[in-house]
């Protein structure tokens, strides 16, 4: 089924009740409604000779040939359908009450829903839904999607709330800033919006500037981490299955370490934890600069930062030194008792 106008159409014919017409009379200089087609649909108008009248919405169907009344649009019935008298004619129309059309300013009245078509006019503005803008390009360009869903940008600048420290509570919410920054002096806890509200992926980062510690927690109040004075971290949600969800956490480097690629400058930092796993740890950083010790070893210097190791000695033997390394000796002047004492002591 189609809407279908056509040019000078009219028939004349009668009313079946309030349903239909039957289309039976021709009028000289105009076509047949069968112009319509069969199954289509048209604006018509109807008269008889008593003044009734009627504007709406047919059908048309070859059988009869019939002109179903879909929709009244108005009538001389208050808008219902009429109950017409002997001949009726039927004619095609262009009802007012659905016209588009330019008013004296030059302004088209309401469209109403546009199935289909192409927009050559003036630039859409966002108030009326559209850009504002007529290219992609250049600093007012609209933000395009690749086929990959990507986007390039040359910059985002996400906003920061800054929060004093008063040994209280921030709650956040989906609508809090991406930085969150704590100052002055005391501690502060911070605690994640409900991960129901967010998408997996969101992040907020935290700096602590303030004095104390900034705890974070999540909306259940369990524990995420701490950070302490001159830290900050970044938390992205992994998880919002619960209100809690499950948060990643990513420390940065505070603005004391450095670390380049072939030194790390801990500055004061104080570290608590973790297995050292690297190079020898030379005597001049608090080391050894030795690697494997056997049972009973003992150290000594040997010049500048260096040290070395003697193994043990045998049973009444003694640790001697004429100023270079020191060896064990078969000591001739001890007692039976020294030797023994000594050979206790050296194991």
């Amino acid at each position: 089924m189609a809407l279908a106008l056509n040019d000078r159409v009219q028939q004349t014919g009668t009313a079946n009740t309030t349903v239909s017409f039957t289309l039976s009379g021709s009028v000289t200089g105009f076509q047949s409604f069968a112009v319509v087609g069969n199954g289509n649909t048209t604006y018509y108008s109807s008269f008889d000779a008593t003044g009734n009248w009627e504007v709406g919405l047919g059908t048309y169907s070859t059988t009869g040939p019939t002109l179903t009344r879909t929709t009244i649009y108005s009538s001389s019935n208050s808008g219902s359908a009429v109950t017409f008298v002997g001949t009726v004619n039927v004619f095609v129309t262009y009802p007012a009450g659905i016209a588009v059309y330019e008013d004296a300013s030059g302004n088209v009245s309401p469209l109403g829903t546009i199935a289909s078509g192409t927009w050559n006019a003036t630039t859409i503005g966002v108030a009326y839904g559209g850009t504002g803008v007529t290219t992609s390009s250049g600093a007012n360009s609209v933000m395009l999607r690749d086929a990959n869903q990507n986007v390039s940008i040359n910059r985002l600048n996400q906003s920061n709330t800054n929060t004093a420290a008063a040994g209280g509570t921030t709650a956040l919410t989906a609508a809090s800033s991406y930085s969150q920054t704590l100052t002055g002096t005391g501690n502060q806890t911070y605690t994640m919006p409900d991960a129901t509200t967010l998408t997996t992926g969101v992040a907020f980062g935290f700096n602590n500037n303030a004095t104390g510690t900034l705890t974070l927690q999540d909306y259940a109040t369990g524990s995420i981490g701490t950070i302490t004075s001159g830290g900050a971290v970044e938390l992205v949600l992994l998880s919002n299955g619960t209100v809690a969800g499950t948060w990643d956490v990513h420390g940065y480097l505070p603005e004391a370490v450095t670390w380049g690629t072939n030194a790390l400058n801990l500055g004061s930092t104080v570290i608590t934890n973790g297995t050292w796993n690297g190079g020898t740890i030379a005597t001049g950083y608090g080391g050894t600069g030795l690697t494997s010790y056997a049972a009973g070893d003992m150290l000594y210097y040997t010049s500048g930062t260096a040290l070395s190791k003697v193994g043990i000695g045998a049973n009444g033997y003694i640790l001697t030194s004429n100023g270079s390394a020191p060896t064990w000796a078969v000591n001739t002047a001890a007692t039976a008792d020294q030797a023994y004492y000594l050979a206790f002591m050296m194991g």
